[in-house]
This record gives structure tokens, C-alpha cells and sequence, in this order.
């Protein structure tokens, strides 16, 4: 019950951070897709940032350089293991029509609903709060946040478009997250922050962006749609005990298990692993649905819903996972 209280607590401020949203799109004083702006903002200021502050305050001892491969590692051979699995896991929910194409996409959204978490946005600042920024949980979460980016851009857009001529080399390596990464690296390695502290300063300030903005965007589309359908949909049940459920277990286990072999910083592994694959659907879903003509209505469903259905999951969880630790 200790481990419980701390993560539902964190859980239910940063969902409650989502109302302003919402009562700014009930009461018209912002429109729906509005939340396009705010979504930049957050993915070109506030995350680059959020990712520049954390590669500043890393230590590179061997363990945590260890740590960091460990995780790149891990979170690779997962993903492509889950690309994997989520194909017979989403047979047989997508024959709604007579139409092929259609269906691919919408087994195509299906999988990618299964596989990507939105531990960008929501699992990065919640590890922030719970375990803090400069700890190893973090550090290892931030290159995990990097291989899921890689990814997405990959197999993400190949799932939702399902065309494999719409994945690019150049999105897929130039991508936000990955090039703060590196810059915050050799930021670190030339010891930049020590020489000019303001610079954390300035980097704190546009990180402190993410939870509230990311927060914002959700409330934004939670006022858009109407709550009974989308919990009248058993595709959002069928997905969500795959993603937020059967996937975080098998995450975790394999890692267990990595650990028990390799020896490593183990616990903090497990519990990055546990955050990066138990948050809710990523939030690149719609987006990707929408640019690629895919199945934007259950990309919707699936991202929202499984959002607020992790606040029972993920306190949860973290409490049965720190059981067992």
C-alpha cells in the first residue's frame, strides 16, 4: 500500500491537470483543434528540453552507462517482439466491413495501440515525480523514450498507413526526442553546465511545459467526444488489457529475467521497463491516423480511453511490481 498511494496520487494530479482543457473546449473559449498548436509546442520546445535537462545532470559511471545500453537493448528486442505478437493478437477485430484496405488499417490501429506508449508525454514527467529527474528510473527511461520514437516513426506509420512506403529514414532518426538526446549528451560531455549553470536554468523552465501542456491536449479531446461511446466500445477493453496489462507484465518478466542473468542495476531497469510499456496509448496515434487516412475514430477511443482506464491500472501495477522487488 505504500508503493500504491504515492503512484495514484501522482496519477490522479496529473489527470486532474486535464479539466482546464476540457472546460475551455465545453464552454467554447477554445476550439478542439486548437490543441494542434499546443501539440508542437510540446513536441518541438517543451520535450527537447524536458530530454536537454535530464542528459545535463546524468553521471556517467559504468553502471549507469551499462544501465542505458541495457535499456536500448531491452526496449528494442521488446517492441520488435511485440510488432510481432500484436499480429495475432489483433485478428479478428478489424473485419467490421467488406472492404480489405479498410480493415488493415484497422488492424493496422489495433497494433499500434498494443505495442506504443505514450511514456513520452505522460511516462517521462510521471518518473519525474515519482522517482525524480536525475535518478537512474529516469535516465533509463529517457533512452527507452528514444528507441519507442524510433520506432513509431518505423513500424508506427508502416502499422497505420499500412503502406511500407510511408516510413522514412529521415524521421525516423531526426525525430525530436533523439536529437535532444544527443545534443544534451555532448552538452554534458564538454561539461557545458558547469561552465554556464544558467543554461539548466533556461532548460528547466521549458520543461516544466510538458506535463501541463500534454495535460491541456488531453482534456482538449476528452471534450470532443462522448464518454458513453467510447466506453461502449469493446475494442477499447480488448486493447487496453493487452496494452496496459498483458504487454507491462510480459515487459517486466523478460526484464526479471535479463537481469538474473546479466548482472545490472536491476531494479531500476525493472522499473523503467515497467513505466515505458504500462503507460496508456501513445498519443501519435491520431495523428499518424489522420495524415495517413487510417482509422482515426478508434485511434481516438484507444488513446483517450486507455488513458483514464491507467489510472486504475498503473497505481496498481507499480504496487504488485514493488511486491515483488
Amino acid at each position: 500500500m505504500d508503493a500504491f498511494i504515492p503512484m495514484l496520487k501522482n496519477v490522479i494530479l496529473f489527470v486532474l491537470l486535464a479539466v482546464p482543457g476540457y472546460i475551455l473546449v465545453k464552454c467554447k473559449a477554445l476550439k478542439q483543434e486548437q490543441s494542434g498548436v499546443l501539440s508542437k509546442l510540446l513536441m518541438y520546445v517543451g520535450m527537447p528540453f524536458l530530454i536537454i535537462s535530464s542528459t545535463l545532470g546524468i553521471s556517467f559511471t559504468k553502471e549507469t552507462i551499462s544501465g542505458m545500453a541495457f535499456s536500448a537493448i531491452l526496449g528494442a528486442v521488446l517492441t520488435f517482439g511485440f510488432f510481432f505478437l500484436s499480429i495475432p493478437l489483433s485478428k479478428n477485430k478489424s473485419a467490421d466491413n467488406n472492404d480489405p484496405l479498410w480493415n488493415k488499417k484497422r488492424q493496422g490501429i489495433i497494433r499500434f495501440s498494443q505495442i506504443f506508449a505514450n511514456n513520452g508525454f505522460l511516462g517521462l514527467p510521471l518518473a519525474a515525480a515519482v522517482f525524480g529527474s536525475i535518478s537512474p528510473v529516469f535516465t533509463y527511461l529517457v533512452v527507452l523514450n528514444i528507441i519507442n520514437n524510433v520506432f513509431i516513426y518505423s513500424l508506427g506509420t508502416y502499422l497505420v498507413s499500412g503502406d511500407k512506403n510511408t516510413i522514412s529514414l529521415k524521421s525516423t532518426l531526426l525525430n525530436p526526442v533523439l536529437l535532444s538526446f544527443i545534443i544534451g549528451i555532448i552538452l554534458n560531455l564538454l561539461g557545458v553546465s558547469k561552465m554556464v549553470p544558467e543554461l539548466v536554468t533556461f532548460s528547466d523552465h521549458f520543461k516544466n511545459l510538458v506535463t501541463p501542456i500534454s495535460m491541456l491536449i488531453l482534456g482538449m479531446k476528452l471534450a470532443g467526444i462522448k464518454f458513453s461511446s467510447m466506453f461502449k466500445s469493446r475494442g477499447l477493453y480488448y486493447v487496453s488489457s493487452i496494452k496496459l496489462i498483458l504487454f507491462p507484465a510480459i515487459a517486466v518478466a523478460f526484464t526479471y529475467l535479463f537481469t538474473i542473468i546479466v548482472p545490472t542495476d536491476s531494479v531500476n531497469l525493472i522499473l523503467a521497463m515497467f513505466v515505458a510499456f504500462s503507460m496508456p496509448v501513445a498519443g501519435l496515434a491520431t495523428a499518424f491516423a489522420d495524415r495517413y487516412n487510417g482509422d482515426a475514430k478508434n485511434a481516438v477511443i484507444y488513446t483517450l480511453g486507455t488513458t483514464i482506464l491507467s489510472i486504475i491500472t498503473i497505481p496498481i501495477l507499480y504496487m504488485l511490481l514493488c511486491f515483488m522487488l
